[in-house]
């Protein structure tokens, strides 16, 4: 049994791996396209490390952004592996893939498929590569490289201890490993900007019940970029730097860290392993004087003080955050932002809210008298949020381009309305990239969705003409500010508008059209630029040691809004005279401040995005972003802004800022080819001896090339002389057109290939006993047209032989009651495969489908495959056919947790070539039994509703099931073997049933009869 138990894994394995015939249908799937071929083309060795790039050497800005690289890298490890911070070498080359986009990096053969635009680098600890993206501002770019640095110095040493780990000691929790080289990167090269983590690390330090407890860090409950990075600040600043130090290094090779706590504070916080209450006091108690104080004194954004009258303008019925607020109307009254709808991240709109004065009980009376009714004095609100973005993805898009919840932060609003307010503009991912969308905010529909050619675009903006939209958008990892003519009806127009290296973003174009407001860096900071569009210069409007964002339009042209983080490092609210340059604080908020406009015709009235950690639905306090109204009444400070040439650098640090690392001239000059660097991925082997089934023994391997493009596998397995197997694959996937060639030999019992659970075998005792010897080469390739559709082109040269053994016609026909006419087909079929064949064929493949957790499976959205398949009659040894599969499915969302679900099927040969299906069991006809009904020409259609039932079923002690799920479903399928003189086998059920997926507990309804079975499968 024990023999007979592997084997079925192998071929399992090996036949998921490489599907070959009919009988897997519904192969399926979403393409990783290669939208411009072959990627990360160059090569660079720098002391330390390997670096594969695409960018231009002989372009002078593309060869700084190279040496950039390389010198934040080597002076980061240089200062990492010193006595400093982890005192330790690691002993080979660190690989670096450096991809210009982040579309590049998600193409790549190492992720696979879709990756959030939020990751902006990431390091594989099995071979130890690091993942980076060049299209960050530098600073940035740089702290995120060196948090990645630290990363490969962790897995490093982690590595060294993996025996004494394997021995039983505590894992190291994850927030642990990121907060460390949050840190480290903070000490190095910190962000100078008010970004997110920031923002919610302030938050929590003020609020001692946000802070996390010991338990809640240890089993990564929390944020370890924000909170384990607190735990090692709380350590430096109490303990000493060297303490924080000793703290991050030593639980990678130590994991007990509540006694390094113990140790490293003297047994002032304890052992938080044993007792973590004097840790916990402690770390809240430090938090709490740092910040909590702060909090509570500083205004909040609905206050009146005297600098500001402000008022809650977001709809109070909606629970959700609201980014990149922006007017969206021709009176100013209507605002459209960014927020969570039914389906996910939508663009909203919703008009303000007047002010409502107070009316005294008789003026209440004399209301209710009038409209007869008596909610008249306090009425409910009208629905007030609509959704200009009812569509569902993957179609027109695959998501929206949303700072913060989509992609990472950058600058600048992601949406813009037209003066009128009848169109709203906004980026979304199609296809490469970010593509530039229009819709009607009359009628949702969309007017205009445009694919540029260039990567990472953001920000947009109308012109005052509505006839451009000005963004901004990288080209060759260089952000600059572009524009683009909206009713051409051809291949976009784009006009690039500034050509610098300042990482330019956030444009906004003044009332009459002549100049562009936008940000730009100044060394590490990132400050206001001002562009004359007649003349073509450019004027720089703010300096120091601070970041500004957003900026935005007064309507008579002589003030800009913008958010800046000029006291205390925070987002807060400013306002600039351009003639003057004076500059005006107007909030001291302990939030953040984004994206501010001016009201409609108003100087002195503006709206904002602000983050606060009290924002109320119903009775819940939580964090949240907020739309906020603000009367401007008198300026907390003012002051001229003039360049006094302070320094623009952030922080220093010897290894990074004394010593420069320049390129090698030989290397420019003579550059070499990418190596390949093949290495063993997996490899697994076993042999053992059976008195019965003689010797077994089992391998895999699988190796590939660094870049992960070319991938070569090969199986093997044998027991005895019943069962082998031996298979290799190449797979090529450097261009678009992928390629993947195969050469296999099979010999092995037929039903391991047809195995079902619970069932196990199929109701079919000729295939039961039937020995399978199947030798052949394939090529395979596939061209995907997007993420959605593609053509698979494949050739086939096989010999397939089919051994029936103790079953023959004779004992057929004198056996009845074991066996039937069925019986007899699947004889005679197996009989007239045992042939050799050479196929050519094609396929069509869709599939847009979309997956839920609150369904348990497919959502919503339609997937088909259809195949032909074609050999010609060579030779009385190499028989001719011809093979045509059709398999669809549909899924239907009726709301957010019940799917209706279509599902049909279509297969014809025509002779016996070993293709065949089964139906019956737990994928085809549900309640008949499994393998009861088997053709090469067969029909099949089901129809299902998936609905829930009960979410979950606690008990005792924190054990829960859950989520159930019920489902009704109709289901009928026909089948036959071709050059059979016996009619076809049809059959039909329909039941209900209830699931805990896997499990599926269902009751049939086959020919008049209830049945109840149970399957083991997910949802198809």
């Amino acid at each position: 049994m024990r023999i007979r138990l592997v084997a079925l894994v192998l071929v399992l394995i090996a036949f998921t791996a490489y599907p070959a015939g009919a009988q897997q249908l519904g192969q399926f799937g979403k393409n990783n396209v290669l939208w411009n071929g072959k990627i990360l083309n160059n090569f660079y060795e720098s002391y330390h490390f390997d670096i594969w790039h695409d960018l231009d050497e002989k372009d002078p800005v593309q060869r700084e952004n190279l040496r950039r690289t390389a010198d934040i890298l080597e002076g980061a490890y240089v200062w990492m592996s010193s006595a400093q911070v982890f005192n330790y070498n690691i002993n080979k080359r660190i690989p670096i893939l450096l991809y210009n986009t982040h579309g590049e990096m998600e193409q790549s053969g190492l992720v696979g498929g879709f990756m959030p635009e939020g990751i902006g680098a990431f390091v594989e600890d099995t071979r130890s590569r690091m993942v980076l993206k060049a299209d960050f501002s530098k600073p940035l770019f740089r702290a995120i490289g060196v948090h990645e640095l630290a990363h490969e110095f962790q897995i490093d040493i982690m590595k060294k201890g993996i025996i004494s780990r394997l021995a039983g000691r505590p894992r190291v929790p994850n927030g642990y490993i990121e907060g460390f080289a949050e840190y480290v990167a903070s000490l190095y090269s910190p962000h100078t900007r008010d970004d997110l983590r920031r923002g919610q690390e302030r938050m929590a330090a003020s609020n001692p019940k946000s802070l996390p407890t010991w338990y809640d860090l240890m089993t990564d409950a929390v944020s370890g970029y924000t909170m384990w990075k607190m735990v090692f600040e709380f350590i430096d600043e109490n303990f000493g730097r060297q303490a924080a130090i000793y703290f991050g290094v030593t639980g990678l090779r130590y994991n007990h860290f509540g006694e390094l706590v113990y140790d490293l504070s003297r047994g002032q916080l304890g052992n938080p392993d044993i007792n973590s209450e004097k840790f916990d006091q402690k770390a809240r108690a430090y938090w709490s004087k740092k910040f909590e104080l702060d909090r509570i004194q500083r205004p909040n954004p609905y206050d009146q003080t005297d600098n500001f009258k402000g008022r809650s303008v977001t709809p109070f019925t909606h629970p959700y955050p609201i980014l990149s607020a922006v007017p969206c109307s021709a009176d100013g009254k209507t605002i459209a932002g960014f927020s969570i709808q039914k389906y996910g991240v939508a663009l909203i709109a919703f008009d303000i809210p007047e002010e409502t004065p107070y009316l005294n009980p008789q003026a209440r009376d004399k209301i209710v008298k009038e409209s007869r009714s008596k909610s008249a004095a306090f009425p409910k609100p009208k629905k007030p949020i609509r959704n200009l973005t009812p569509q569902l993805p993957p179609e027109p898009w695959e998501y929206l381009v949303v700072q913060g919840f989509e992609t990472w932060p950058f600058n600048g609003s992601d949406v813009n309305c037209s003066r009128d307010g009848s169109r709203a503009v906004f980026f979304a991912r199609k296809n490469r990239d970010h593509a530039l969308v229009v819709v009607d905010t009359k009628t949702d529909k969309i007017t205009s969705i445009i694919e540029l050619p260039l990567d990472q675009a953001f920000s947009p903006f109308f012109s005052p003409d509505n006839e451009w939209i000005y963004f901004s958008a990288a080209e060759n990892s260089v952000r600059n500010i572009y524009k683009v003519w909206i009713n051409n009806s051809g291949p976009a127009e784009v006009v690039k508008i500034t050509t610098d290296d300042r990482f330019s973003t956030a444009p906004a174009v003044s009332p009459d059209g002549s100049k562009i407001a936008y940000i730009g860096y100044d060394g590490d900071y990132q400050h206001l630029f001002l562009h004359d569009l007649v003349n073509g210069t450019t004027e720089q409007l703010t300096f120091g040691r601070f970041n500004d964002n957003s900026p935005s339009w007064s309507d008579d042209g002589t003030l800009l809004v913008y958010s800046s983080d000029y006291d205390d490092q925070i987002w807060n609210l400013y306002t600039m005279e351009l003639a003057t340059k004076t500059v005006s604080q107007w909030t001291n908020f302990f939030g953040q401040v984004d994206t501010p406009f001016f009201g409609k015709g108003s100087t002195t009235k503006a709206y904002y995005t602000v983050f606060r950690d009290d924002d109320q639905y119903v009775n819940q306090i939580y964090q949240n972003f907020e739309v906020f109204e603000i009367e401007l009444l008198k300026p907390i400070r003012q002051f001229v802004s003039v360049n006094v040439n302070e320094s623009n650098q952030f922080s220093f640090n010897p290894y990074k800022d004394l010593f420069r690392f320049d390129l090698d001239s030989n290397q420019m000059f003579n550059p070499k080819k990418p190596p390949e660097m093949w290495r063993l991925n997996t490899a697994q082997a076993s042999f053992g001896g059976y008195s019965y089934y003689g010797f077994s023994n089992q391998a895999f391997f699988q190796w590939s090339n660094m870049l992960e493009t070319k991938t070569h596998s090969a199986l093997y397995a044998s027991s005895g002389n019943f069962f082998r197997i031996m298979d290799y694959s190449y797979v090529n996937q450097e261009e678009r057109f992928g390629k993947r060639w195969r050469g296999y030999s099979y010999r092995l019992p037929l039903y391991y290939f047809h195995f079902s659970l619970p069932e196990v075998y199929p109701a079919q005792p000729v295939l039961r006993s039937t020995l399978f010897e199947d030798k052949g080469l394939e090529f395979y390739s596939s061209y995907p047209k997007d993420k959605f559709n593609r053509i698979e082109l494949f050739s086939r040269l096989r010999n397939r032989t089919y051994a029936v053994l103790g079953i023959d016609e004779e004992v057929i026909q004198n056996y009845p009651d074991d066996f039937n006419d069925r019986d007899l087909e699947m004889l005679r079929f197996f009989r007239n495969s045992n042939s050799s064949s050479l196929s050519f064929g094609a396929a069509y493949v869709r599939d847009t489908v979309l997956f839920s957790n609150g369904t348990q499976g497919p959502f919503h959205g339609n997937a088909f495959r259809a195949e032909v398949e074609i050999a010609p009659s060579i030779s009385s040894s190499f028989k001719g056919f011809a093979s045509v599969t059709f398999d669809g499915r549909t899924y239907r969302h009726i709301g957010q947790r019940v799917v209706f679900a279509g599902r049909g099927t279509v297969f014809s040969s025509s002779r016996a070539n070993g293709d065949f299906v089964l139906m019956g069991g737990a994928d085809m006809l549900r309640g008949i039994t499994y393998g009861s009904l088997a053709g090469n020409q067969i029909a099949y259609a089901s129809a299902e509703l998936r609905f829930p039932l009960i979410d979950v079923v606690a008990f005792p002690g924190s054990v829960f099931f859950g989520p159930f799920r019920g489902l009704a479903f109709v289901d009928a399928g026909f089948t036959r073997f071709s050059d059979e003189r016996f009619f076809g086998q049809k059959n039909k059920s329909f039941g209900l049933g209830f699931q805990y997926l896997p499990l599926n507990f269902v009751w049939s309804n086959v020919e008049g009869r209830w049945n109840r079975h149970l399957y083991i499968t997910y949802n198809w």
